[in-house]
């Protein structure tokens, strides 16, 4: 019969307890290692005020070494909002499941708001946003992200249309930029983390929607 282990015992470790990352697995960590570095770097100096220099410092890698993974400011920035899409893609197979079209769309904003607080970047968005206004190639990065963001609320929220779920007060190619103007302006100011708790923040995101949508109630 097995000895059974006590409490504290040493456990040697195994074989799979020693294997080394993928070389895929490395290149995700270099790239993030760079990612934390611009985004250090950009909220400290600004997009203009920090050079590709400075980023090396900050990540403590070589020029060769951080050009293998991105050749400009720009493509880091790209890097940025393209990891946010990809979180962004999961909330938003999650709306999409709900059985009520408000409460889909107040979940999704909510948890964007709360990993936009948690992950702390609302500073970076801001700075973004700001750099948008002069930079052709950071506005067209954030133009297509945020097209790709309404092309998928336009099909959630024409569908509620069609079933007969909502009565939108305008129609939705004037409300959605009105939507993602509120989402992202909510984004930049981080609430959660000015003392507005979460349940509040909900409260009045339902209140928002069920205005701008007009569900319609069951007779």
């Amino acid at each position: 019969m097995d000895e059974e282990r006590s409490p504290g015992a040493f456990e040697i470790p195994t074989e799979s307890d020693f294997q080394a990352p993928s070389r895929a697995e490395r290149r995700d960590q270099q790239v993030q290692r760079v990612l934390d570095a611009a985004k250090a770097c950009f909220l400290r100096s600004g997009f203009q005020g920090t050079s590709m220099q400075q980023i090396c410092a900050e990540a403590g890698m070589s020029p060769g070494a951080l050009y293998r993974y991105f050749p400009s400011k720009e493509s880091i920035i790209q890097a940025i909002c393209e990891a946010n899409r990809r979180q962004d893609a999961e909330k938003f197979a999650a709306m999409e499941k709900s059985s009520c079209v408000v409460e889909g769309f107040v979940a999704c904003g909510l948890d964007h708001l709360t990993f936009t607080h948690e992950n702390g970047n609302a500073p970076i968005f801001a700075e973004i946003a700001t750099e948008s206004l002069r930079n052709e190639t950071i506005r067209a990065i954030g133009d297509g992200c945020m097209a790709e963001v309404q092309d998928r609320f336009r099909t959630y929220l024409h569908q509620a249309v069609e079933r007969g779920e909502i009565d939108p007060i305008v129609e939705l190619d004037a409300l959605l930029p009105m939507i993602l103007a509120i989402g992202q302006g909510l984004a930049i100011s981080d609430l959660l983390g000015r003392g507005v708790s979460r349940d509040q923040l909900e409260i009045m995101l339902r209140a928002s929607m069920e205005a701008l949508l007009r569900p319609r109630r069951p007779a």
